[in-house]
């Protein structure tokens, strides 16, 4: 959905969470650890999925727009709440159009669009413990989106050096401008589509783990 078909209050407050997020970025330093895994997949053409905690949500999307060769498309699973169709709305002023649903609404549905977008050759951001948590918890959605796409994981997260951290339910992480920002991607995370329940959830796991230790060396700025 085009941000134009949102309500104005969503429009014009969409508006102002895009410039923001793009202020942020656009005046912070920007440091990259092992940026090289998402270059990698951007040179074998084939698609992945970006996973990121939740509350990284503001400047998230940098560590990929960012850096995303011409042609290639990200479609990020957005919720279909309405703070879902507010961070679509931004994304959409982003030149990102959202897949929307989740695990509590219209989540087959969502699958069944992020299947079809892999198939074209999208990349697919998941926030793995959206979008009600709990946090820094690793739903089984991003595992079964993998298996039935063949699309690795990529684990992703940045962290602030001058930030606020909010009373939400996953403490979300606003960066200050004019500060640094420090972006870390994980080594890639491959499901094969024959992963039985123990082997899908072992990968969970994994998964769960990586995003905490980028999360980890991600605190490091110098």
């Amino acid at each position: 959905m085009s941000a134009q078909n949102y309500p104005w209050k969503t429009r014009v407050l969409a508006a102002l969470m895009s410039g923001l997020m793009r202020f942020i970025h656009a005046t912070s330093r920007k440091r990259y650890t092992n940026l090289a895994v998402l270059k990698a997949q951007f040179d074998s053409g084939k698609p992945c999925i970006i996973v990121a905690w939740h509350n990284r949500n503001i400047l998230g999307p940098f560590g990929y727009l960012a850096h995303r060769p011409p042609g290639r498309v990200f479609s990020p699973l957005a919720s279909a709440s309405r703070d879902g169709s507010l961070a679509a709305a931004a994304m959409d002023n982003l030149g990102v159009e959202c897949i929307r649903g989740s695990s509590s609404r219209g989540g087959a549905q969502a699958l069944r669009e992020m299947l079809r977008a892999a198939k074209r050759g999208h990349d697919l951001g998941i926030t793995p413990d959206g979008p009600r948590g709990p946090k820094y918890k690793v739903q089984a959605g991003v595992i079964a989106a993998a298996r039935l796409t063949g699309a690795p994981i990529i684990p992703m997260t940045y962290q602030a050096r001058r930030r606020k951290e909010l009373s939400s339910w996953d403490a979300m992480i606003v960066p200050y401008p004019f500060g640094q920002l420090h972006y870390v991607y994980g080594d890639p995370i491959q499901v094969p589509r024959d992963a039985d329940e123990a082997e899908c959830e072992r990968l969970r796991l994994q998964v769960e783990q990586a995003l905490m230790r980028i999360g980890e060396l991600a605190e490091h700025f110098d």
